[in-house]
């Protein structure tokens, strides 16, 4: 018999046999909530879930957390601990959680206490990156202006490094608009397809999560922003399946809908602004 990893907290306690797992549960040294692993599982899993079909004795585990009332030291994502971890170590944790444990952190995200936390992660992560990457490509552009389209190569010098400034200043505003508004269509995409059981506080704390972590891609030259963008759709995918407690369809077609509308409403605005300003297309 394969041994059996367990984890808690994104941390390993180690691997045991199912003897050592029966006399850890009844000592009470293994919880309802741990996560579990063993050869042939495709994903870890809570062990009050595979406890009865294992032979465990799950009236022993205790009661489960319950979902959207969980303890200070095992909310999720850490930056919501951040007053306990330290700012570093609170946006490293997260950061690593989501990307790398995301059914982890998101079966724990704290479903509400407000939009400013999610927020501020958020914006740091994505603004920061956003600004680090200007910074480092500003020079390439004053050395060659066409990198941005041959229409901005007779830009001067003075003129690109006005518009690194002012983009940089401005991107939180930008960044602040395209979460709320990515959010909210999204919400509503799920209640299309009778998804949202949770508020839209939750939607948009999933978001926050997993766009303000995918954010540290786009420090990356070239290849940065395509990853950033699949792992930020596979990471929100995780959040909203595990938060809203729904099937994997109705996430895919929640986010499916929610892509067309904002396409369209984009592109709406787009039709809009070319006719008013009389920009020939």
């Amino acid at each position: 018999m394969f041994s059996i990893h367990i984890a808690r907290h994104g941390q390993p306690l180690g691997s045991f046999s199912e003897e050592e797992i029966r006399e850890g549960i009844s000592s009470k040294r293994f919880l309802r909530d741990d996560l579990v692993w063993r050869i042939g599982m495709s994903d870890w899993t809570p062990l009050h879930e595979v406890a009865d079909a294992w032979g465990f004795d799950i009236a022993q585990l205790g009661e489960v957390i319950t979902k959207g009332v969980i303890p200070p030291d095992c909310m999720e994502p850490a930056w919501e601990r951040r007053h306990q971890l330290g700012f570093i170590k609170a946006i490293y944790l997260t950061i690593k959680m989501v990307l790398l444990a995301p059914n982890h952190a998101f079966s724990r995200l704290q479903m509400t206490g407000g939009f400013m936390n999610p927020l501020f992660y958020y914006l740091i992560m994505a603004s920061l990156s956003f600004a680090i990457r200007i910074l480092f490509e500003t020079p390439l552009v004053l050395k060659n202006p066409s990198l941005l389209g041959t229409q901005f190569a007779s830009l001067s010098q003075n003129n690109i490094i006005v518009g690194a400034i002012v983009l940089i200043f401005l991107s939180p505003l930008f960044f602040i608009i395209g979460i709320f508004f990515s959010s909210a269509i999204t919400h509503l995409s799920l209640k299309l397809v009778k998804g949202a059981h949770e508020p839209y506080e939750a939607t948009f704390r999933t978001f926050c999560y997993a766009l303000g972590s995918v954010a540290i891609f786009q420090l990356f030259p070239l290849l940065g922003g395509i990853i950033a963008a699949f792992w930020g759709v596979l990471s929100y995918f995780i959040g909203l399946k595990k938060v809203h407690v729904i099937s994997s369809w109705r996430t895919f077609f929640a986010i499916l809908i929610s892509t067309v509308i904002s396409f369209v409403i984009v592109m709406v605005m787009v039709a809009i602004f070319i006719v008013t300003s009389g920009v020939k297309v």
